[in-house]
């Protein structure tokens, strides 16, 4: 490929990215939404790799565009490559997510510049307002009843609303963010939007959806957005200072969910979205500061500061594309991060420096240069060779990149396939999906854990038969291991995301009446977990249950009144401490947790009045000066809305006799880190 089809090529393939980063959405695989763009991201950065690697070739030399963002953008993504190894001991993950968003968000404006051919700025404003007219043409059908939902739905297994709660950026809230972008870049660009009947149509068309969207996120709209406040971010960056190196590397670019989890104040529970948990700080400036470190969060400023002051200072050539650029950074400090617009003012950035090259320096690496530089001309055959072996070896690590990235989102299609036929009741695909998937993504934790949880279900199942065979309680033994396996293996691969814990004391807790090492291992799992969420209420209310049913009532009572603590206003912290202070005779303070209990339920529900015919009885007792042993605590719950493995049954306890599954258990803790990993 000669160097100007070359050029071309990847201009063009830089101007459909534009035009996809907002509009692509690929159903096919597992959370499509944000893996959709992210295939994007990927593409984007391997594209513009090996691209710069076929020009360097052509013109035996490294040729960059320096300008003022060139050292900022290489010290962010340096600092965002050393949280990610330096946060997590398995880094695949980070790579693989917002770490890899970065990286290419890095990638993209460094190498583009030098690639891409002059004066085709103008197609980046064509690419845009094409997707931005698509994007307000289905908002306008979506208001009506006739959005893209139920297509995309008829092709796959989700189940899209046809509302304006679904928008292929992702989100409306990441709609209004281009949209108004696009308009503020049409409405400043005077000269075009006067000269051009298409530019007028597309604002009109593009104002109206606008104010579509708008309406649709408000509180009571179909698409009401919900971020993490400013107060709850800068409250959690803050924490995230307190030790040295979180302060300095972050939690890991990926694991800001980890961070709002362990870090989360516990005012944040008397909010609605006290369930949540968020993947994004109020805006990208704190997010960064989290994820990746207090260095990493000045460095990042600076190249904010930085790309502010040269686009300003440039001459009014492109409007369009200073617009664009300007409108986006402000949605940096007033947005939570989303791809589409990362990616966006990535690609704008890169057709502005092209635009301006002729301001900037033109770095050039040459053969000769790196010849002088290794041997100073004395051995002249050395720099092609020199030369050659950076190439191979920049190519090396880009194709093992593609390799290890298309694994991965081969696995989340299998993650997808194995969610199809669950709805068709076909259990053995399902789980040799998740088997597949777990083999080609095994650094996954996510994919270790849902394979865990699927191998739990099975067991159950199989236990619960009437007349099950010797071969299947064999089969619900290994179904067992494995999902113990699995389990340990996704808390070795993200110690700190406290969901893995709680899988894995999920399947102790399906053990307890086997053994008493099964209770001593999900009270080990549960404290890990709520280790690292410990502002969860439903952790403790798990943990006094698991005392409660085994009839340590004072460590049960301890636990409720530690969820109750976390979160006053949660009935069924109170109704369980009522349990257990009738457990353990103390029945006046129990009749106190009942009505606190009854007040927190609206009249005239089932639970109102189960709880309320609970409450008299007890009453009855008490002033009948029946002794208090006498009074027996109600055996099942009456709220079943929070999911609790201790107060689940299955047949496996019936099942499993206790030396196996002492076996079970002991060899999931017998087996090292790294084979658990790796198998």
């Amino acid at each position: 490929m000669k160097e100007n089809k070359l050029n071309t090529f990847f201009t063009w393939f830089l101007v459909s990215m534009v035009f996809l980063l907002p509009t692509f959405f690929f159903p096919y695989v597992f959370n499509p939404l944000i893996n959709s763009k992210l295939l994007l991201f990927f593409l984007l950065a391997f594209v513009s790799i090996f691209a710069f690697i076929a020009q360097s070739l052509q013109k035996k030399s490294w040729e960059f565009v320096k300008n003022p963002l060139t050292l900022p953008l290489i010290g962010f993504a340096g600092l965002t490559i050393i949280s990610s190894l330096v946060s997590h001991q398995y880094s695949s993950k980070q790579f693989l997510g917002m770490g890899g968003a970065y990286l290419s968000f890095v990638i993209t404006i460094l190498l583009a510049p030098s690639l891409l051919k002059e004066k085709f700025s103008k197609y980046f404003v064509l690419s845009s307002n094409i997707a931005a007219i698509i994007l307000s043409v289905l908002s306008i059908f979506q208001l009506f009843g006739l959005g893209i939902g139920p297509i995309i739905n008829k092709l796959s297994v989700l189940d899209l609303p046809n509302t304006m709660g679904f928008s292929l950026t992702g989100a409306a809230f990441v709609t209004i963010q281009f949209l108004s972008v696009v308009l503020l870049s049409n409405v400043f660009d005077q000269k075009s939007w006067k000269d051009s009947l298409f530019n007028k149509i597309t604002t009109v068309l593009i104002a109206i959806a606008l104010g579509i969207n708008i309406w649709s996120i408000l509180p009571k709209g179909e698409a009401r957005f919900q971020s993490l406040s400013l107060k709850s971010s800068a409250s959690i960056a803050s924490d995230s200072l307190t030790f040295t190196k979180n302060a300095l590397f972050g939690y890991g670019p990926d694991s800001y969910g980890n961070a709002y989890n362990i870090l989360k104040p516990i005012w944040v529970n008397g909010f609605n979205y006290w369930k949540f948990t968020f993947d994004s700080a109020f805006n990208l400036p704190l997010t960064i500061i989290v994820s990746t470190g207090l260095i990493s969060f000045l460095v990042y400023l600076i190249f904010l500061w930085k790309a502010f002051v040269t686009v300003r200072k440039s001459d009014d050539q492109e409007i369009f594309l200073k617009v664009f650029i300007l409108s986006t950074l402000a949605w940096q400090f007033l947005a939570p991060v989303n791809l589409p617009m990362l990616g966006l003012l990535a690609l704008a950035l890169a057709f502005f420096i092209t635009a301006y090259n002729s301001q900037f320096q033109i770095v050039n690496f040459s053969v000769h240069r790196l010849s002088d530089l290794l041997n100073r001309g004395k051995l002249a055959k050395i720099r092609n060779y020199v030369f050659l072996t950076s190439n191979v070896l920049i190519a090396v690590v880009t194709g093992l990149a593609v390799f290890i990235s298309a694994k991965t989102f081969i696995a989340y299609n299998l993650l997808y396939k194995s969610n199809v036929s669950v709805t068709k009741n076909e259990i053995a695909k399902a789980y040799d999906y998740q088997k597949n998937a777990k083999i080609l993504a095994p650094q996954i934790d996510f994919i270790r854990r849902s394979y865990s949880l699927t191998n739990l279900q099975i067991a159950i199942a199989l236990s619960n038969k009437t007349n099950i065979t010797p071969a299947e309680q064999e089969q619900v033994l290994q179904l067992v291991n494995q999902a113990i396996r699995e389990a340990k293996a996704a808390t070795v691969l993200d110690p700190q995301n406290y969901q893995n814990w709680s899988v894995l004391a999920q399947i102790y807790m399906q053990l307890l009446g086997t053994t008493a090492q099964a209770q001593q291992e999900a009270f080990n799992s549960l404290a890990r977990a709520a280790t690292y969420s410990p502002s969860d209420p439903e952790l403790r209310i798990v943990l006094g249950q698991l005392f409660l049913n085994t009839n340590k009532y004072s460590e049960a009572i301890t636990f409720f009144n530690q969820a109750i603590e976390r979160k006053p206003d949660l009935f069924i912290a109170h109704y369980y401490l009522s349990k257990a202070l009738i457990a353990n005779g103390q029945t006046t303070e129990a009749k106190s947790s009942l009505i606190n209990s009854l007040n927190l339920l609206a009249k005239d529900t089932e639970e109102y009045k189960a709880v309320e015919k609970e409450l008299n009885m007890l009453s009855s007792q008490i002033e009948s000066n029946k002794a208090k042993k006498e009074i027996a605590p109600t055996a099942a719950p009456i709220n079943q809305t929070i999911n609790n493995s201790a107060s689940q049954s299955s047949g496996l306890s019936n099942l499993l006799d206790k030396q196996a599954t002492e076996n079970v258990i002991q060899d999931g803790a017998l087996t090292s880190d790294q084979n658990l990993v790796g198998n």
